[in-house]
């Protein structure tokens, strides 16, 4: 017991060192090495893009995808997460072999104000190539049930007319099922992170 208590200080610095270690091991590299969780079924949409030409998730099987919920008239989120994807996307072309086996997917929830034209202005300006990337627009109502479907939340102030939404990025298969949501808002998270997360899905 007289031990224990002379060294208590050094005994407790040891277990943090130990926990540290653990926590860095399995962050780093153990769960590095595991398969990504099947988190749910992607669920099925069918949704016009900004050339009126209709685009499902079934077109898109045998694809790793990232499907991101958005407005162009956002103030905030909107924008830099979009940046990011575009970041990705170039990472995407760099590589040649994966080019092909990849989309992305941005799906509005305020068709009202982001018209096809308002779409484009918004990709250009944020460095989107359309070559790949599926920018779709439907109804207002439906597209909040997706979202939600999607377990992405949107909400809209009946007096102003803005929304509020979570900013997840949704990770999925060749098979449609969703695997990961990144948080498009966390600072730390980079193209890169995506890009790693996707080439172990291909």
């Amino acid at each position: 017991m007289g031990f224990i208590r002379k060294h208590s200080f050094k005994i407790a610095v040891l277990v943090l060192l130990l926990a540290v270690g653990a926590y860095l091991f399995y962050s780093l590299v153990w769960s590095k090495g595991q398969p990504l969780p099947i988190e749910m079924d992607a669920p099925e949409f069918t949704i016009q893009d900004i050339d009126g030409k209709e685009v499902s998730l079934a077109d898109t099987a045998g694809k790793v995808k990232l499907v991101y919920f958005y407005f162009a008239n956002c103030p905030d989120v909107c924008p830099p997460t979009t940046f990011l994807l575009s970041q990705l996307q170039d990472l995407l072309r760099e590589d040649k072999s994966l080019v092909e086996k990849a989309e992305l997917i941005s799906i509005t929830f305020d068709p009202v104000r982001d018209t096809p034209e308002e779409i484009r202005n918004f990709a250009t300006r944020n460095h989107a190539q359309f070559d790949g990337w599926h920018f779709l627009r439907g109804e207002e109502e439906a597209t909040r049930k997706l979202a939600e479907s999607y377990k992405i939340v949107v909400t809209k102030n009946k007096e102003t007319g803005e929304f509020g939404h979570y900013n997840r990025i949704i990770l999925v298969d060749k098979d449609n099922q969703i695997r990961k949501w990144f948080n498009g808002s966390d600072e730390m998270l980079s193209a890169e992170d995506m890009f790693k997360e996707m080439k172990r899905l291909f």
